[in-house]
């Protein structure tokens, strides 16, 4: 199991946590200090969802591939996760389910911000490209 894998899975956990602290009206302890319960110093984690599910085919391809998410993850050293599920345009995702996105993850903010600014400027890159072959 990589540590991308482990991180996603804890990530999903902490997620149906805070729903489910949310409809219970639970407030869980804070971890202002940034140390855990045992004195011992924690790292904060950073977290950023992209939706990709409606970009053209071409452009989700080319920020899906194994390549671009390694070249991305190297450069920004953040950790980028497909999730969800493709849907076609005007279809709506099904009850538990979610559109095709990419979670960038890292202990770091400025690693998720230069990630989100590279896949961003990708998927502009691809849709100029696509415009400039229509004419």
């Amino acid at each position: 199991m990589t540590s991308q894998q482990t991180i996603s899975a804890k990530t999903v956990a902490e997620q149906l946590a805070e729903k489910l602290n949310a409809k219970l009206n639970y407030q869980p302890k804070g971890d202002e200090d940034g140390k855990d319960e045992d004195g011992l110093e924690t790292l904060k984690k950073y977290e950023e969802e992209l939706e990709i599910n409606d970009f053209p085919q071409q452009a989700r391809w080319r920020v899906t591939s194994k390549e671009a998410l390694a070249q991305i993850s190297e450069y920004s050293e953040a950790g980028i996760t497909v999730r969800g599920t493709f849907y076609p345009t005007g279809k709506d995702a099904k009850d538990g389910d979610r559109k095709l996105y990419l979670a960038i993850e890292s202990t770091n903010e400025l690693a998720v911000s230069k990630a989100k600014a590279e896949i961003t400027r990708l998927i502009k890159e691809i849709g100029r490209a696509s415009c400039r072959e229509r004419v």
